[in-house]
């Protein structure tokens, strides 16, 4: 099955315009007291376990990358070279890893939130209930869902987009059908990722729940539990699932539900990562200043 790359981060934007960038508790609180949170009472994973080692910004571990790329809402890396960047303003952009450049895939795509990308397409979630598609070669794109509540985290997995909305709902738009709910009661997650096998992870930010979602029955459990909201959901190439809270990064075995410490970042107001199939972590920094590297996250 084809997994797509994705990430996804609180709506900031990019220097050229005119939007400043909001802090993390306010964006959180915003978010929050838009919506109803409700889930299942489970069994929490085992406490993290005690810090082995932060992560300073800059320094050979984290390094700015790309200082003109400003704050995207979303990051996409696709393979060693390139990542696809989202903006709140409505804009796509192509990243190369190496240099640091920028290329405008394409704009006006309406007040985006979330981004992943999967054969040739990047597909783009947006706060008005917009789901599209669009042609990473050509630019070219269309909607392939409509008028659903705020839309959010984004991933591809098989021949299925996936996203979660602001009631707290897993949607799937399959290729050619129309799109349905099929998980509830998920709280408010800003971010969707995808294992191999096919179960979905969301973050709770509301209840500080990571769950995992079976998408085929809708059956959901929950792997961890935090008293900070959690976010930046991702699956690494290990097959653990990664999280942050407030600045520490956490993993959860899906299988044991042991969850361990991985970092804390330090010197760097970052509200998420996205994973890079290397094990690396993109992250945009506060206040616009631009795209950073955090080498080799997931062998810590």
């Amino acid at each position: 099955m084809m997994r797509s790359s994705t990430a996804t981060r609180l709506p900031l934007d990019r220097p050229a315009r005119s939007l400043t960038g909001r802090g993390r508790t306010l964006g959180v609180a915003l978010a929050l007291g838009a919506l109803l949170v409700s889930g299942a009472t489970m069994a929490l994973a085992a406490p993290a376990v005690a810090a082995t080692g932060d992560i300073t910004c800059p320094s050979t571990d984290c390094v700015r990358i790309a200082p003109a790329a400003g704050a995207p809402v979303a990051i996409a890396p696709v393979d060693a070279g390139t990542a696809y960047l989202a903006y709140s303003g409505g804009d796509l952009l192509k990243l190369d890893l190496a240099t640091g450049a920028l290329t405008t895939v394409t704009t006006g795509l309406g007040n985006l939130r979330g981004v992943a990308v999967a054969d040739g397409n990047a597909y783009i979630t947006a706060f008005d209930g917009t789901l599209q598609q669009v042609s990473l070669a050509t630019g070219a794109r269309r909607t392939l869902a409509a008028g659903l509540p705020s839309l959010f985290g984004v991933a591809r997995f098989g021949t299925t987009t996936y996203v979660t909305d602001g009631n707290g709902e897993i949607v799937a738009v399959p290729d050619g059908g129309t799109a349905h709910v099929v998980a509830t009661g998920l709280g408010f997650s800003y971010g969707l990722a995808f294992d191999k096998a096919g179960f979905a992870y969301t973050a709770d930010m509301g209840q500080g729940r990571i769950l995992q979602t079976n998408v085929a029955t809708g059956a959901t459990r929950v792997l961890a539990g935090e008293s900070y909201e959690p976010t930046s959901i991702s699956v690494g190439g290990d097959g653990l699932v990664y999280f942050m809270v407030g600045d520490e990064v956490k993993r959860v075995n899906p299988v044991t539900g042991v969850q361990s410490h991985v970092t804390n970042f330090r010197g760097i107001n970052g509200f998420s990562f996205s994973l890079a199939a290397s094990g690396d972590a993109y992250m945009a920094g506060g206040a616009g200043d631009g795209l950073w590297r955090i080498s080799g996250l997931t062998s810590r």
